[in-house]
């Protein structure tokens, strides 16, 4: 096992030690007995694999200490991979620099529509879980009221199905907090325009899994680790795949689907179709 996978992505197994000491699902001394639901599932997905045609398990895994084995998942993850790490960072910069002519002009007028459109902010940020589950500021252009929470809470007084529906997804088919501008650019994906500079900062990447708030957190159970390991992104399988059509599990699988079988060129391929899915506006609320 590579002893430097260990120091390049300590980020990552700081995390998975402090969320399972936080839970108090384990006595973690140091990394000693720590047991990671994750780890296990990536290992045995990628021996059941590796060993299908011989029909026999590797026995140095069993005989791998706990802390080996989550190393060694860890180290198997292609997020954690130069091509990641450095390459996927610079087509990122390069890429939001070379559309940065057209986007300024275009962060004009949104800005003035949403000025004109309610009292409020123009900007909106929202703390949203990143890499290694550290927190950061997500921007959006608001499309809000300002008093948005007020009215969802009496909304769901008024409506339990809407209630059921929030539970559920997180997201509202109608949502009374959004105003008519808001709906425009949101059918247009215009209010994400802001993320470009949380892409330019390095907290998110142009593709990722959906960033998750706080809260979302246990219903990732243990596929919340696979989440981590990667940058949340602008677009990514859950929207080329259906976007708000989508059930929340599948979203969930989804973002574990892309971290298993990350390449540059699904992130391409990504990037292409999220093109036309903005265009038809298919999926967005």
């Amino acid at each position: 096992m590579p002893v430097n996978a260990i120091a390049e992505n300590d980020g990552l197994f700081q995390h998975m030690a402090n969320t399972y000491a936080d839970e108090g699902r384990h006595n973690v001394d140091g990394w000693n007995g720590l047991r990671l639901a994750s780890a296990a599932r990536l290992l045995r997905h990628e021996h059941t694999r590796a060993y299908s045609d011989q029909g026999r398990e590797d026995a140095s895994i069993k005989e791998q200490s706990d802390w080996e084995s989550i190393s060694l998942a860890v180290h198997k993850l292609r997020t954690t991979c130069f091509q990641y790490r450095i390459m996927k960072r610079m087509i990122d910069i390069v890429i939001v620099l070379c559309f940065l002519p057209v986007l300024l002009p275009l962060f004009l007028i949104v800005a003035a529509l949403v000025r004109i459109s309610s009292p409020g902010p123009i900007l909106y940020r929202h703390k949203r879980v990143g890499q290694f589950g550290r927190e950061f500021d997500l921007w959006k252009f608001r499309s809000m009221y300002r008093n948005g929470e007020e009215i969802l809470r009496e909304h769901f007084k008024n409506d339990p199905c809407a209630a059921r529906e929030w539970a559920e997804s997180r997201k509202l088919r109608i949502d009374p907090r959004v105003t008519k501008v808001g709906n425009i650019l949101r059918r247009a994906s215009l209010d994400e325009l802001p993320q470009f500079l949380n892409v330019l900062a390095g907290d998110m990447s142009l593709v990722g899994p959906r960033p998750i708030v706080s809260v979302e957190k246990p219903h990732y159970h243990d596929q919340y680790f696979f989440y981590v390991s990667a940058k949340p992104g602008m677009s990514g399988l859950w929207q080329v795949s259906g976007r708000s059509d989508l059930s929340y599990h599948q979203r969930v699988s989804l973002d574990e689907e892309y971290v298993r079988s990350w390449n540059i060129g699904l992130d391409v391929q990504i990037l292409w179709r999220t093109a036309g899915v903005v265009w038809k506006a298919k999926g967005a609320v």
